[in-house]
């Protein structure tokens, strides 16, 4: 989301006018090119010219933000609102950067503002449903925000992606009519226009080594680091390993990825044509992709296919990605058994040893040698759809919620319109290993569903604390399919 060029009359000054043109042209066109660095530089210059432009203001800020200098985006949003109180566009980049550094209230009261100003405003609703669903843990929620979308022919496939998103978390349809939808959603909408390179040719004779590319914006301390990041130590020994970040986190994970590859391209920017094109320009013999449905533009610049052979594995891999540009689907018999091939674009590529090899932390906490018998449950609060909250009801004794997640009063609020409150017991770590650290004083972790545990069960069983678990049809529905009541877990 961008400001138009700025009409000129509102930045003209008596003695600047010919090289502020000039310089407003070039921001401009660094922008469009998503070269956000040197963009914010230009934007930069000329507010040394026009200080107090609120346009100038508001675009120097947007460019900071999609170049993951989301904190450093933040007075420059609150002084164009300030100069100009209706400017909504800088409410809505206020909001998106406060949710990027982990301020959800103040994001949502942000994309409010922006809705008085401008009601309806689309980014703040799919501002709003976002925040809903994946910080407040309602899923429903975001539906409904978003419903009135539908009708807009320029935010119709935001708002059905969000609904279909939403559905694989609580929903009232059947698997299989949600799979279909997915599907027609993906053909209707991932497939890129404007591609005219023809396909890499095959990989000729000699010694040069694979080149192996990591596409994902998840490549920070979670699942995708510590279910594949054994894959790649051994990867990295045998081939090249041509990292695109698609995220702006930076952790210690992200770090031991950076040492293992030889290549790092930070492609956070970029939109489905730019990317398909800088995949393609990495001349990949080998294309994995992590992100999924965590990433719809990503997987609309893999309908190309830009690498000479892709495959889905671990990363928003909950369900088929309607494409038929994969050469693989990642998975094992218990996750995706080969009887559930109609579900998937994909052809179904299931390994042996299970789909993915848990490496845990160092920090993981050794087994507690006495627990709890109350039940943990450690899951995003999304997870927590009307029927797992119905089993937990009718289930009787204290219950135990692990996550972050859980400090808010409105995720709470859901809760306990279903459980009495005084059988609840929340507990908000400030940090992963607090969450290892709490769900190991508990001897039994109860699974949600429909969208079960993945990385959540392996690190509980790893601590000794045994998983009950529900298997449905979908993938994101059977991460627990393979473990037995007294749990196994697979360490690097």
């Amino acid at each position: 989301m961008m400001l138009p060029q700025p009409d000129a009359n509102s930045i003209r000054s008596e003695d600047s006018l010919p090289a502020l043109d000039a310089m407003l042209l070039q921001a401009h066109r660094l922008r469009l090119a998503a070269n956000w660095p040197a963009a914010a530089a230009a934007y930069r210059a000329c507010l040394a010219r026009q200080p107090d432009s609120p346009e100038l203001l508001h675009n120097l800020a947007l460019c900071l933000h999609a170049s993951g200098r989301h904190a450093d985006a933040l007075p420059l949003c609150r002084r164009a609102l300030a100069a100009r109180p209706q400017l909504w566009q800088s409410a809505v980049l206020l909001g998106q950067a406060l949710q990027a550094i982990g301020d959800p209230p103040g994001a949502d009261q942000a994309y409010l503002a922006a809705l008085r100003a401008q009601p309806g405003q689309a980014d703040a609703l799919l501002g709003r449903a976002d925040l809903a669903m994946n910080s407040f843990g309602d899923p429903l929620r975001a539906s409904a925000l978003v419903a009135p979308l539908l009708a807009d022919p320029e935010h119709r496939r935001d708002a059905l992606l969000t609904m279909l998103m939403a559905s694989l978390y609580d929903r009232d349809e059947d698997a299989l009519t949600l799979n279909q939808r997915i599907i027609a959603f993906s053909r209707a909408y991932l497939r890129l226009d404007g591609w005219d390179r023809a396909p890499l040719p095959p990989r000729g004779p000699g010694a040069r080594r694979q080149r192996i590319g990591i596409l994902s914006p998840l490549l920070c301390a979670g699942p995708v680091y510590f279910l594949t990041i054994a894959t790649w130590r051994r990867a990295a020994q045998q081939g090249e390993l041509i990292v695109f970040q698609r995220g702006t986190r930076q952790d210690w994970a992200s770090d031991e990825l950076g040492r293992l590859a030889h290549e790092w391209h930070e492609a956070h920017g970029l939109d489905a044509l730019q990317l398909a094109r800088a995949l393609h320009d990495a001349n990949l013999d080998l294309l994995y992709d992590l992100g999924g449905w965590m990433d719809p533009v990503g997987l609309q610049a893999l309908s190309v296919k830009p690498a000479r052979r892709q495959y889905k594995w671990v990363g928003g891999q909950s369900v088929t990605t309607g494409l038929s540009s994969f050469d693989g689907w990642v998975g094992d018999e218990a996750q995706s058994p080969l009887r559930l091939q109609s579900l998937y674009t994909e052809p179904l590529l299931n390994l042996a040893g299970g789909y993915a090899t848990y490496t845990a932390p160092p920090y993981l906490p050794a087994p507690a040698a006495h627990k709890r018998s109350e039940p943990v449950i450690f899951a995003n609060p999304a997870k927590l759809s009307r029927a797992f909250l119905s089993h937990l009801a009718a289930r009787p004794g204290r219950k135990v919620f692990v996550h972050r997640q859980y400090q808010y009063p409105q995720v709470r609020e859901r809760i306990e319109q279903v459980l009495d409150p005084v059988s609840v017991e929340y507990v908000c770590p400030a940090s992963h290993l607090e969450a290892l650290q709490a769900v190991n004083q508990h001897a039994e972790m109860l699974d949600t569903f429909p969208y079960s545990s993945g990385l959540t069960a392996r690190e509980a069983i790893a601590m000794g604390t045994r998983v009950i678990g529900h298997s449905g049809t979908l993938f994101c529905e059977r991460h627990t399919a393979a473990l037995t009541p007294s749990g196994s877990a697979v360490q690097a």
